[in-house]
């Protein structure tokens, strides 16, 4: 098996500790000799990932350029607009890309990516991250910080893909069901083995919304897997109810 690796946060968390380093010196000039604590650290954390997981090669997934969910949902993301970048930032994703096997894919975000690919190929990959969005894709999955591996199954997968839609996501901008927290979408979802999307829609419109309005966040939550994605065209399939 082979290790997909969520870079994007990897490397936020590297330049982000090198910016704390930093103290209170906000001064845009890197300092690389300073600084190579932090992309050591992060080739070793690679290599320790390897390591713990028994996996082989690592590919280590990037955010591609644009986003297709800005079509869907213009105020995506919108709260991160603004907000300066780590001074390393840049530096180490160059790095990763000079030194690691890397995948980015215009369009679509590192969790998706992952999620294609590790649906394209089940049991070939372990996929490595400490975000719970990707608790929307099957398979085995490894979270750094826990230093935990465990199996997510297909209906758990799909469970936190529904959970999701309703309980939506202030991190990542969307709003989900309003007035839905993580309790009341237990409860909806509680038991339910078919069809979930009725029960998701029919709590949107006891909000007074609409299934279009359900379908936008759901466009908007869903990692896409393999059957998400027109890999002839290289574009998403816009995600919709069977």
């Amino acid at each position: 098996m082979d290790l997909l690796i969520d870079a994007d946060l990897l490397a936020c968390q590297f330049a982000y500790a090198y910016e704390a380093s930093r103290a209170r010196n906000t001064d845009d000039i890197l300092d690389m000799d300073d600084a190579s604590w932090a992309i050591s650290g992060f080739d070793s954390a690679v290599e320790r990932m390897l390591i713990e997981t028994g996996t082989k090669n690592p590919v280590l997934c990037f955010t591609g350029s644009d986003n297709f969910r800005y079509s869907i949902l213009p105020t995506y993301k919108l709260n991160r607009q603004g907000r300066p970048k780590p001074i390393l930032l840049d530096t180490l994703i160059e790095h990763a890309w000079d030194t690691w096997a890397c995948k980015a894919v215009d369009c679509l975000e590192a969790d998706d990516v992952m999620g294609i690919m590790a649906t394209s190929l089940p049991g070939c990959y372990v996929i490595a991250t400490m975000d719970k969005d990707l608790k929307q894709i099957p398979g085995i999955h490894y979270n750094w910080r826990k230093e935990r591996l465990r199996k997510v199954q297909s209906s758990e997968a799909d469970y936190w893909f529904y959970f999701q839609v309703l309980t939506g996501d202030s991190t990542d901008g969307y709003a989900g069901c309003p007035g839905i927290g993580v309790k009341r979408a237990r409860t909806v979802l509680k038991g339910v083995t078919e069809d979930p999307w009725a029960c998701v829609v029919a709590t949107f419109k006891s909000k007074g919304l609409t299934e279009a309005d359900a379908l936008v966040q759901a466009r908007v939550a869903r990692i896409l897997r393999a059957k998400d994605y027109n890999f002839k065209e290289g574009q998403p399939i816009l995600w919709s109810p069977d």
